[in-house]
């Protein structure tokens, strides 16, 4: 499961450490970036809950394996397209296939770990961590040699060979049917209500939704605005990326390991606080060593929310576990498609720097949401 989500998160970000070329190529606009980006995590938003509730109904791993199979078909037709509309038509196939992923593992992984979730999160968000370290370096050694296409079209085979190998693996499973009676639809409607109307759940999915803005906004426009503001090439530029998610594979650790020790809330408030001053030196600050350390920090503070939030959702998930995390995927694309949309009109506005500071407000909304969620452990 870690190697899987470590190559999910191969194929999103790849995307940003290529969007400076892809930018050049199609000649598109901050606001442009905005809305392509924005239609490919409103396609994996919608399909998420479906995808959830049928996790909960069928075998998880063959789910998984099944995506990854269709993921390597898609990304080798990538390679010979030569016009925008098809190049979006083709990522939105492929976003659609990445939205599978998180509902279907996050669910299996939640209903066999039960008594160690923010452990075994944090270890599956290094998984994701080591996919984000890897893939600004890999994609743009390999767009350098060939172009940004052939980075998709060569990522096809590490898809099949993770689709075999889930597929070996994969054991028979039990389905928990509440009313083997009932209509699909009906059992859908009664997971969707008693999720909408748990009030703990309400606040933890909004919690999501802050970090998802931070986490999406931060990721994709960062490599961006190195390039355009300090003068980065597009290489130096995926490096200081990788710093970022460098300092996220040591949050995501230290964030599960102590929201196992400690109240989660209080774990996920102080991570909003202390990400709030980096975010705003960030778009203030010169000097690729101090960039270098506060893409760092920016990048340790915010993922160390992550798996707090994830093995959250665990503890108070109401019987429909897919569906639940399906609801987290839906509001962590939903937030991050309208956030990156909103940013790239206020760069156009006001200057990429601005983002940082929308980012910074965001993180402070997040510490109040926090208190919210006052309850210990159980």
């Amino acid at each position: 499961i870690m190697l899987s989500h470590g190559l999910v998160h191969v194929f999103l970000i790849s995307l940003a450490a290529v969007l400076p070329l892809i930018r050049l190529e199609f000649r598109l606009s901050y606001t442009q970036i905005g809305i392509f980006t924005f239609v490919l995590s409103i396609i994996t938003a919608a399909v998420s809950i479906p995808m959830g509730f049928i996790s909960d109904r069928v075998n998880k791993l063959r789910l998984i394996s099944s995506m990854f199979f269709l993921m390597a078909i898609l990304t080798s037709f990538l390679v010979v397209v030569k016009n925008l509309a098809l190049v979006l038509l083709l990522f939105g196939f492929l976003w659609l296939c990445l939205s599978a992923f998180h509902p279907t593992a996050q669910a299996y992984l939640s209903s066999h770990y039960p008594g160690r979730r923010g452990q075994i999160f944090g270890l599956y968000e290094v998984g994701a961590s080591s996919g984000m370290i890897m893939a600004p370096v890999i994609a743009v050694w390999l767009a350098s040699i060939w172009g940004w296409k052939s980075v998709y079209g060569i990522y096809a085979l590490p898809a099949m060979f993770v689709a075999l190998g889930i597929y070996k693996i994969a054991g028979e499973e039990t389905f928990s049917r509440q009313n083997k009676e009932l209509r699909l639809r009906t059992e859908f409607l009664r997971g969707l209500k008693r999720i909408l109307t748990h009030r703990r759940l309400k606040f933890i999915y909004v919690a999501h939704g802050l970090y998802a803005i931070i986490f999406a906004t931060a990721a994709l426009y960062l490599p961006i605005f190195m390039v355009d503001v300090h003068g980065f090439s597009v290489a130096q530029a995926a490096y200081m990326l990788t710093f970022f998610f460098l300092g996220g594979a040591l949050g995501r650790i230290l964030g599960g390991k102590s929201s196992d020790r400690w109240a989660r809330n209080r774990v996920m408030g102080l991570s909003f606080l202390l990400l709030v001053p980096f975010l705003i030196m960030l778009s203030l600050a010169t000097g690729g060593v101090i960039l270098i350390f506060l893409s760092f920090a920016a990048g340790l503070t915010s993922h160390m929310i992550l798996p707090v939030v994830t093995a959250f959702i665990g503890d108070n998930a109401q019987g429909e576990m897919g569906l639940t995390y399906g609801m987290q995927s839906l509001v962590g694309f939903g937030f991050g498609a309208i956030s990156r949309l909103i940013a790239g009109v206020l760069a156009d506005l006001w200057g990429i720097p601005v983002i940082f500071w929308m980012l910074a407000g965001i993180s402070l909304l997040g510490v109040v949401c926090s208190f919210f969620l006052l309850e210990r452990n159980g």
